[in-house]
């Protein structure tokens, strides 16, 4: 089978580990076509990955019509001669089917390569309505695809009252295993360099510090843990969190580190003793994959996750669930971990093998393969 991949997120070499996987699968001829550059936060990334021995990376240069923003963009070149050379079978564009990006795809698929599949990625999982022209490209993405791929259930769900008919394939994103993998022989070292006593107890944060990831609870609920600690990694602003701490008087059992590599985040992990993920749902936003919440599993952290959006279901009963914005209950939920070690410890354990089975960029590869298959009448 020949397939096109269709993605502005491969502008980063990171993003590469699912085509690196599709592309050595027998029987998949497999081309990827990306942009020159993208925008990200205050900076164009340039193409990270030009080549590699197992597919063929085609590069083209991204336009926005007005600011960078990732569903109004098109490309000014490159993607017609992408597919009028390669005239693959399946186009997997992992664009929202309402992108300007996938008008510009569903026009040319059809100009030059009538007879190929389509399938598309969406992230979306609050129901949200748009303007023409975008409400027409999903209308008429809805129609021509022969299957959707999504990283949760709920994305699905979204899906369907939007009106899409079609297949709908659970497809999570990847975490490098080799990378994300139990470290105990690094704990007591990473805690002496941030200055934390090693019988210490360690509730840990990774993530952006804004008011929707739930920070506020995890500092309350730090005013109901005599002597537990926080281990908060992430950019942003810290004035509220302080201010906060400073008001329950738990000031001096915050450690924050600012942002970390993303090689290191596997140490890190090992300093504590449970991640939190207390996020929050908002009108606008809830918590998608949560691909911080994969990385702990396999790291053998124990997780303690809030009810919004997709948290349960990536945990799929490997962690401990409490209701978002409560900060007794993250304490409660705490206390299941920190006050029964045995309990944490099987719990984690169950919880890596789980993200061992579902959750590894092999097996992610072979779920979209066996999307292919049935796409192509080859399942």
């Amino acid at each position: 089978m020949k397939v096109l991949m269709i993605s502005h997120s491969l502008v980063t070499r990171s993003n590469h580990r699912l085509p690196e996987e599709l592309a050595r699968i027998p029987g998949v001829e497999l081309e990827v076509f990306t942009p020159e550059w993208w925008p990200e936060e205050s900076r164009n990334v340039r193409q990270e990955k030009l080549t590699d021995p197992y597919y063929r990376v085609r590069l083209g240069r991204a336009w926005f019509p007005r600011a960078p923003l990732p569903n109004e963009f098109v490309f000014r070149s490159g993607l017609a001669n992408a597919i009028r050379q390669f005239q693959p079978d399946l186009i997997d564009a992992s664009e929202e089917p309402f992108s300007a990006v996938m008008g510009q795809i569903l026009l040319l698929r059809r100009a030059l390569a009538p007879r190929s599949r389509l399938v598309f990625y969406s992230f979306q999982n609050i129901l949200k309505r748009y303007p023409p022209p975008f409400s027409t490209i999903e209308r008429w993405a809805f129609r021509e695809a022969a299957a959707a791929c999504v990283s949760v259930r709920e994305i699905g769900d979204v899906l369907r009252r939007k009106g899409y008919a079609g297949e709908v394939a659970i497809n999570p994103p990847g975490v490098d295993e080799a990378l994300f993998r139990p470290l105990p022989g690094v704990r007591s070292e990473v805690r002496a360099a941030l200055g934390i006593a090693p019988e210490a107890q360690v509730l840990g944060y990774l993530g952006r510090l804004t008011p929707e990831k739930g920070i506020e609870e995890l500092v309350g609920s730090l005013a109901e843990q005599p002597g537990v600690r926080a281990l908060i990694i992430g950019g942003g602003d810290r004035v509220p969190i302080e201010t906060q701490a400073r008001k329950l008087g738990v000031a001096d059992r915050l450690v924050f580190t600012g942002p970390v590599n993303r090689l290191d985040m596997p140490r890190y992990f090992a300093a504590m003793d449970a991640l939190t993920v207390p996020s929050r749902t908002t009108p606008r936003w809830k918590e998608q994959f949560g691909r911080v919440v994969a990385e702990a599993m396999l790291c053998g952290v124990p997780v303690l996750g809030s009810n919004s959006g997709s948290i349960p279901e990536v945990l799929a009963g490997n962690g401990v669930i409490f209701p978002e914005r409560s900060s007794s209950a993250l304490a409660d939920a705490a206390w299941l971990v920190l006050g029964q070690p045995q309990f944490a410890q099987t719990m984690a354990e169950k919880a890596r093998a789980y993200a061992l089975e579902h959750y590894t960029w092999g097996q992610v590869a072979a779920q979209r393969h066996e999307v292919y298959r049935r796409v192509l009448g080859e399942g």
